[in-house]
């Protein structure tokens, strides 16, 4: 039996590549039972993306759990019941492992003290490295960001965007969400931020009993400046997932940007101001197939299907279908140990990106291999769409030769090709 938990995710978060690493596990074993513990809601997002995959996995359970107090002082208490269960549980099944979709430090503390109980110390864990890991990056240095002439967004934190995602959250959420947003200003949760860092909990009790997986090559490579990753057992599983199948070059009368899932709400402001101050003679569209539209009112040329919600994956697949580009604002301070999903997406829909410098963009756009268009400035980024959206039909080849890279890299992402090394990150 293979177990797996996902203690942190919600809904439909990470589902893609939740459902890619299970995917992957299936097919690494493919006579084991695999055992999923979730929140009942991740569950059944995991569910829904296995189906619109079209991917059949005839022998896995789902077993509900709830974990509360993802980052706090309880949720060091908290942790320990349902973890306790989940070890003994295995225990019950004769199985000595894990595998942790996603963790923060006081997952990793609960989970090294119940590891000291005699019933548990043979257990052995292998945990996917997320955002929380750019802190052993953070900690040290840090870039300089994107220089912006605009710093802030008017009505950044306008009360009324706060309540129109209110409005869509499940009522049994509600105490989790106000919990939530209460902690980080309470002086008990700053003092443990400072205690439960994750290279302190990393390097804490560490032994050849915890794996980590990084979703990009770019992971390990800024990983060796602060930690020893071969002593910290650490493996790249490129971003697993389950592509759709390519779609055609869209045919548009004018370009289509769009911005898929959480973006930049303060770099597309200012992207767009300068914009509004170029004489422009063409039409053209910035779609944000998300829920965070902050900073556009204004702006004419910019569209959001659903601001405030969530989109589910079929309804994002109609808003990208007819994109010419995937615009990614994130700067060199973003992603340096951890891997953004926009990427994932871009290849999964076949769809040429426009970005900035970033280490974790930068391994995907390769050289030798572009999928797209990257900008060192704010300045050359609001040139360079100016000069797409102007001569448009002139960067249709462009465009092409950039999906056809695409898809070679698609076959070198696959999870079929990095089974091997998923199978070592989990065998022991």
């Amino acid at each position: 039996m293979i177990i797996i938990c996902e203690p942190i995710a919600r809904g439909s978060t990470h589902e893609k590549v939740n459902s890619g690493f299970i995917y992957g596990l299936h097919l690494a074993y493919p006579q084991e039972t695999i055992r999923f513990y979730a929140d009942i809601t991740h569950i059944e997002a995991i569910k829904n993306i296995l189906d619109h995959d079209a991917i059949i996995i005839d022998n896995i359970e789902y077993i509900p759990v709830k974990f509360r107090n993802l980052y706090s002082i309880r949720g060091i208490v908290k942790y320990y019941s349902p973890f306790d269960r989940i070890l003994k549980d295995a225990i019950e099944v004769k199985v000595n492992k894990i595998f942790f979709f996603s963790f923060n430090p006081v997952i990793l503390y609960a989970l090294k003290q119940l590891k000291r109980k005699s019933d548990y110390h043979e257990m052995k864990f292998t945990f996917v490295l997320h955002g929380s890991f750019d802190t052993v990056a953070n900690e040290n240095d840090k870039p300089d960001p994107l220089s912006l002439p605009i710093k802030k967004i008017k009505n950044q934190n306008d009360i009324k965007y706060k309540l129109r995602i209110l409005r869509h959250v499940k009522i049994a959420e509600l105490p989790h969400v106000f919990a939530s947003f209460f902690n980080k200003f309470m002086p008990w949760q700053l003092m443990l931020k400072k205690v439960f860092t994750d290279r302190k909990m990393m390097l804490w009790k560490h032994s050849a009993d915890y794996r980590y997986i990084a979703l990009s090559t770019h992971i390990i490579e800024n990983a060796a400046r602060y930690l020893n990753v071969k002593e910290m057992n650490m493996y790249t599983v490129i971003l697993p997932t389950v592509f759709r199948q390519p779609s055609k070059q869209p045919e548009n009368e004018y370009v289509k940007f769009a911005i898929f899932g959480y973006g930049n709400p303060l770099i597309l402001h200012n992207i767009l101001v300068k914009l509004s101050q170029k004489n422009l003679k063409n039409n053209y569209e910035i779609r944000i197939i998300g829920m965070d539209n902050r900073g556009t009112s204004e702006f004419l040329n910019v569209t959001c299907p659903s601001p405030g919600k969530r989109l589910d994956r079929n309804e994002m697949e109609k808003y990208a279908e007819d994109i010419d580009a995937f615009l990614i604002l994130y700067d060199k301070t973003r992603y340096r140990l951890s891997c953004t999903g926009s990427i994932l997406e871009s290849l999964s829909y076949t769809k040429p990106i426009l970005h900035f410098d970033n280490d974790c963009i930068n391994a995907f756009n390769r050289n030798e291999n572009p999928i797209g268009i990257r900008c060192s400035s704010l300045d050359e980024f609001v040139c360079k769409m100016e000069n797409i959206i102007e001569n448009y039909d002139s960067y249709q080849p462009e465009f092409q030769k950039f999906r056809n890279n695409i898809l070679k890299l698609r076959n070198e992402c696959t999870i079929e090709n990095s089974l091997i090394t998923l199978k070592e990150s989990f065998t022991w």
